[in-house]
């Protein structure tokens, strides 16, 4: 619980708000997803809020930190997803798919966010912003390359020696990737080349 200055009317008034970096989170994320990214700015959020801005500079430093941490809380509530689908009795494929389509929503409500300039512009966001999203891109491969690896000892087989567990978890990635960006890609076909692999 913490105390948050209530800017009205050029007076401050104090007020107790139970979650605060909760509450501005929720606010920028309804404020990008309904206006899109050029509309979040810290001022509006406070507005959003009904904080002050000085409020939400205590929890960001600014705006790029701000949509790194909603990235970042995306990926979070995805591994929470599909850890209880990977725990299911499902097949293989079809716990793939569910993941591909999970991957997908997360890779559409960020697009915007990913192809803006302004985030690659300075190295500290190349540092925060992007090495945290490749640490989850290569922490989904190692997920992909476990359930494979235990399809594998299910199915009694084993891969092709030119392939690796790995190499392969990183394949299905990519394509989930490419098949996000480019929906025209037919994912059963890529099931079928998945399954004459395996």
């Amino acid at each position: 619980m913490n105390i948050v200055h209530l800017d009205q009317r050029e007076h401050l008034l104090s007020r107790v708000i139970e979650n605060p970096r909760e509450l501005i989170l929720k606010k920028a994320e309804i404020l990008l997803f309904n206006e899109g990214y050029s509309k979040v700015s810290i001022r509006r959020v406070a507005k959003d809020c009904e904080i002050a801005v000085g409020t939400i500079y205590n929890y960001f430093p600014g705006k790029k930190e701000l949509i790194i941490e909603l990235m970042v809380n995306f990926w979070i509530d995805f591994f929470s997803k599909i850890e209880i689908e990977i725990k299911s009795n499902n097949d293989f494929y079809f716990k793939l798919k569910y993941i591909m389509d999970e991957l997908s929503y997360i890779l559409k409500r960020f697009k915007e966010v990913w192809l803006r300039n302004e985030l690659y512009s300075t190295p500290d966001y190349v540092k925060s912003g992007m090495q945290k999203h490749y640490l989850h891109i290569e922490k989904l491969i190692l997920i992909i390359e476990e359930m494979l690896k235990s399809e594998l000892n299910i199915r009694n087989r084993k891969i092709d020696s030119g392939f690796t567990t790995h190499s392969i978890a990183e394949f299905i990635v990519m394509n989930f990737i490419s098949m996000i960006q480019m929906p025209c890609m037919d994912y059963y076909f890529f099931e079928k080349i998945l399954k004459k692999l395996i």
